[in-house]
């Protein structure tokens, strides 16, 4: 791939000619590649769900970018040659990560916390924490409150569990593309 940056000729220039050479447009450059070609090996399984969930990110990015606050939004979290486009595509192709849940300040008691760590490429729009008794009975279920940190996300328990050891806890965090990942810890 090569890229033309002070050539009057070809400056703004865009499209394929002769079905060979592609030239294109990004952060003000003009890139010059090879036209790509469909692959002559079929797709595998793994490469068939990839595309999937790439074109249901791609479709939701483009609804995204029409609200203008949303696109002004991720516009300003766009890296130099991104567009807004490019950064709700990711965003809405990456769900959000859960990576610890700390339970050192929950013993069961109405009042006792719980601090989950969770993370987005974008942002994470709520975080929810469930307390399921050994047994598999939902004890509560709540909205934890995000710290000022913006990765720390804080949940108070409101009932009491008369048993907490095995119980089990699942803090499950939601982005803006609707996005949605769990994880849970057993006491």
């Amino acid at each position: 791939m090569a890229q033309n940056e002070e050539n009057l000729l070809l400056r703004g220039t865009s499209g394929t000619i002769a079905k060979m050479i592609t030239y294109r447009q990004r952060a003000g450059k003009t890139i010059i590649s090879k036209k790509r070609g469909k692959s002559s090996v079929p797709a595998t399984e793994t490469q068939l769900s990839v595309q999937e969930r790439f074109k249901k990110a791609v479709t939701w990015a483009k609804g995204a970018i029409k609200d203008p606050a949303v696109k002004a939004m991720y516009r300003a979290k766009a890296a130099l040659g991104q567009s807004a486009f490019n950064v709700a595509t990711v965003d809405a192709y990456n769900p959000p990560e859960v990576e610890s849940i700390q339970t050192d300040g929950y013993h069961g008691a109405a009042g006792d916390t719980i601090l989950v760590k969770a993370t987005d490429d974008f942002a994470i729009t709520g975080l929810t924490v469930s307390i399921a008794n050994a047994a598999g009975d939902l004890i509560e279920s709540g909205d934890a409150v995000m710290q000022i940190n913006e990765t720390d996300w804080l949940y108070t328990a409101t009932k009491a569990n008369a048993a907490p050891a095995g119980s089990k806890i699942t803090a499950t965090a939601k982005d803006g593309p609707g996005n949605s990942t769990a994880f849970s810890v057993t006491l």
